[in-house]
């Protein structure tokens, strides 16, 4: 051991400290017990878990089923095709089929907006749908049904058709339905 202690202090001999920098530890603090409730203060709410909106290039779409669809081994559930509708009865239309996907228990949708693309004075235009329809899903009563959307594949429709990723029924909702008496 001491005849390690003389190679490296003879390995460090000519090594010069690069700067003043040095680092300090912190003393550590004493340990001392935490009550787990204070009369004197009051007792919080934790705050609640904040969801960040969806996007339509949003990341948090499931791989596996990504691939899936990319590879033609999953297909949607369900589709609702939006042409040919005003705003107003298009989002209507998307609430009413989540809340119709959401009951049946589905996974996956496709709900094809449209492109949308016309050319007015010149440039081109992007559908109104189309631009609105993330829009919708943010909403609280779609948000609380919806976990994640993305572009659909070009064989579903491209840039004119969303996946949309349905959160799955709660596993006590799920016990309760099975645990219902058979008759």
């Amino acid at each position: 051991m001491t005849k390690d202690v003389h190679l490296f202090a003879a390995a460090m001999a000519d090594v010069k400290r690069l700067g003043a920098v040095r680092r300090r530890h912190a003393p550590p603090e004493p340990a001392m017990p935490v009550p787990l409730t204070s009369p004197a203060a009051p007792r919080r709410a934790p705050a609640p878990a904040v969801e960040r909106d969806l996007s339509a290039d949003d990341r948090t779409f499931d791989r596996d089923i990504d691939r899936g669809l990319s590879r033609g081994k999953v297909s949607p559930d369900a589709k609702l095709d939006l042409h040919g509708l005003t705003l107003a009865a298009a989002e209507r239309a998307v609430a009413r089929f989540l809340e119709d996907a959401a009951t049946r228990d589905w996974r996956v949708v496709l709900i094809v907006t449209g492109k949308g693309l016309r050319e007015e004075a010149g440039r081109f235009v992007g559908g109104r749908i189309r631009a609105e329809f993330v829009g919708w899903l943010n909403r609280p009563e779609n948000r609380a049904r919806v976990r994640s959307v993305r572009p659909a594949h070009l064989r579903h429709g491209g840039s004119g058709a969303f996946y949309v990723l349905l959160r799955r029924r709660s596993s006590a909702k799920m016990r309760a339905l099975r645990a219902a008496p058979q008759r």
